[in-house]
C-alpha cells in the first residue's frame, strides 16, 4: 500500500511539474528524491569550470537505462557553455584509455567518462589512468562495477539505486515523459499539460507505477506515450472526466506484457497466501463429499504469492502481471489493516474485492479477522489437544456480552495446522468458511450449493447463532498456562 507521505508528494507533483523537472546542459531530468537532487547538484558542481577550486574526481554508478549517457552529455554541454575545456569519452571503446593517457598532465581539463570496458584488463587500465589525472574528472558506470578493485577509496563514489526502489522518482520520471509527449506531439502549453495531468487518477497511477519494471524501465517512454495519447484524446474532446482507472490499468498491463492482453480462461479467486488457498481447497473437498457439488468447478483458487512472497503487498503486481479483470477475478482478503488498505488499492485499480466478514466468524472477540477465525473453536482445541507441545500466538476470551473467544495460530505452526486440518476437519468445522466461498461462486454465477437459494437466511443464522463447539470450544479441557517466574 502506498504511504500517505508518498500520496501527498504525488499530489504535489501533479499540481506543479516544476517540483520534479531539473535542467542541466539544456537537457531535462525528472526526479524528486533527495538522493536524485544531490546527484544533479554534484553534476552541476563539476560543470562549473569557471569556479576556481582544486581538481577532484567522482564515480557515479547507476543501472542500465537510468540516464547515464544523458548525464555525461549534460555535464559536458554545461561545462563547455561556461567556457571550460571538457573532454567527453566513451569508456567502453579501446581508444579511451589512450586519450586519458594524453590528458594525464592537463590540470585545466574536465574529463567525463561514459562507461567502462567489460574486459577486466582494459577496465583496470582505464581506471588507473582516470585516477591519475591531474585535472578533474567524472566517471559514470553501471552499478555492477561499484566494487571494482580499480576504484580508489579516496574518490567520491555515488551509487543511485534502481528507480524501482525510488517510487517518487519513478513517478516523476513517468510524468515528465508524459509531459514531453503532450508538449511535443500534442502541442500543449505548460498550463494545458498541467490540466491534462489532472485528468489522470492519481491514486491509480501511483499504485501501478509502484509495480517493479526491472529491465522494462528502458521502455518507459512507450508507456508515457500511451498515457499521453489517452490524455490527449480527452483534451481534444474537451472532456473533464478522469481517465478511467480500468483504462489506465490496461495500459500498464499491456506495457508489462509487451503486447495486447490475452483473455484468461475461467474465473479466479485470489487469496492472500498458500495456507488460505489450501484451506478453501479443503472446504471444496469436504463439500464435494457431503453435497456432491464440486465448488472448484469453473474457478481457480490462487494465492497472491508462494511462501513468504505472498500477502497483500503483491496486489498491484498481481493485477498488472496476471491481467486480472473485474467480473472474472475476485480478491478475498483478511479483514485487518493490511486487508483494508489492499481493498482500497484494488478498488482504485477497478478490481472486485471482498473482505472476510467478521460477523460470521467463529471467533467474535475482535473486529479484525483472518481466515483461521472461521474455523470452529472446537476444531482448534482438538488440534492443540493433539499437539500439546504447541501454543497459539494468543488467546482472547471475552466474558461480557457478546461472550466470545479467539485463538490465533502461531505463524510457525500454520503448516502443521493445515496438515492436521486436511486429515481431521469436518465440513461442520469449516461451515463459516463455506459461506464466503459460496458467495464468491454466486458472484461468478457458477453452480452452487442449494443453501445459497436462501442466502440471507443462511447468513443470518451464521451471524446470530451461538453454538458452543463453534464459538467457545473446550477451553476447560485444554492447556494450563505455566505460572509466571
Amino acid at each position: 500500500m502506498v504511504s500517505e507521505d508518498t500520496q501527498n508528494t504525488a499530489d504535489a507533483l501533479f499540481r506543479d511539474p516544476r517540483l520534479f523537472t531539473h535542467e542541466l546542459g539544456g537537457l531535462e531530468f525528472y526526479g524528486y528524491s533527495t538522493e536524485f537532487r544531490e546527484l544533479l547538484e554534484l553534476c552541476r558542481e563539476f560543470a562549473r569550470v569557471d569556479v576556481v577550486r582544486p581538481p577532484r574526481k567522482a564515480y557515479v554508478f547507476s543501472d542500465p537505462a537510468h540516464g547515464k549517457s544523458s548525464l555525461a552529455k549534460a555535464i559536458s554541454i554545461q561545462a563547455a557553455s561556461s567556457g571550460g575545456r571538457v573532454v567527453c569519452l566513451d569508456g567502453s571503446v579501446g581508444t579511451t584509455a589512450k586519450d586519458l593517457k594524453d590528458l594525464q598532465q592537463d590540470s585545466g581539463v574536465l574529463a567525463v567518462i561514459d562507461g567502462v570496458p567489460e574486459a577486466a584488463g582494459a577496465r583496470s587500465t582505464l581506471l588507473d589512468r582516470f585516477n591519475s589525472l591531474k585535472g578533474s574528472g567524472v566517471l559514470l558506470a553501471r552499478r555492477e562495477y561499484v566494487r571494482d578493485a580499480g576504484l580508489k577509496p579516496d574518490v567520491l563514489a555515488v551509487e543511485i539505486p534502481h528507480v524501482d526502489g525510488r517510487l517518487v522518482d519513478k513517478l516523476a520520471w513517468l510524468l515528465g515523459l508524459v509531459g514531453e509527449h503532450l508538449r511535443d506531439q500534442g502541442g500543449l502549453s505548460s498550463q494545458e499539460i498541467i490540466d491534462g495531468l489532472r485528468l489522470v487518477p492519481v491514486g491509480a497511477l501511483v499504485t501501478l507505477t509502484g509495480v517493479p519494471m526491472g529491465p522494462r524501465i528502458s521502455n518507459l517512454g512507450s508507456l508515457a506515450t500511451r498515457i499521453g495519447q489517452a490524455i490527449q484524446l480527452r483534451v481534444g474532446l474537451q472532456s473533464e472526466q478522469l481517465l478511467p482507472e480500468a483504462e489506465l490499468a490496461t495500459i500498464f498491463v499491456e506495457f508489462h506484457s509487451s503486447g495486447p492482453t490475452q483473455p484468461v480462461p475461467g474465473f479466479r479467486l485470489w487469496v492472500e497466501g498458500e495456507s488460505d488457498s489450501r484451506m478453501l481447497g479443503l472446504v471444496c473437498q469436504l463439500a464435494l463429499r457431503v453435497h456432491g457439488i464440486d465448488l472448484r468447478e469453473g474457478m481457480a483458487i490462487v494465492p497472491l504469492g508462494q511462501g513468504r512472497d505472498g500477502g497483500t503487498s503483491k496486489i498491484a503486481e498481481v493485477v498488472v502481471g496476471r491481467h486480472t479483470k473485474r467480473n472474472r477475478d475476485i480478491f478475498l482478503l483478511d479483514s485487518d489493516e493490511p486487508g483494508r488498505h489492499a481493498k482500497e488499492e484494488l478498488e482504485v485499480l477497478d478490481q472486485e474485492v471482498l473482505l472476510l466478514d467478521s460477523r460470521i466468524a467463529c471467533s467474535r472477540a475482535e473486529s479484525d479477522v483472518e481466515i483461521e477465525d472461521f474455523v470452529s473453536l472446537g476444531c482448534l482445541d482438538r488440534f492443540y489437544l493433539a499437539h500439546p507441545h504447541l501454543r497459539p500466538e494468543k488467546e482472547i476470551v471475552r466474558y461480557k456480552p457478546p461472550v466470545s473467544r479467539r485463538l490465533v495460530v502461531d505463524g510457525a505452526d500454520k503448516e502443521q495446522f493445515m496438515q492436521w486440518l486436511e486429515a481431521n476437519a469436518t465440513l461442520d468445522d469449516l461451515e463459516n468458511l463455506l459461506f464466503p466461498l459460496c458467495e464468491v461462486r454466486s458472484r461468478f454465477s457458477l453452480r452452487n450449493l442449494p443453501a445459497m437459494r436462501e442466502k440471507h437466511t443462511w447468513r443470518k443464522r451464521l451471524t446470530d447463532e451461538v453454538v458452543p463447539h463453534k464459538h467457545f470450544g473446550n477451553r476447560s479441557e485444554h492447556w494450563v498456562c505455566p505460572p509466571a517466574n
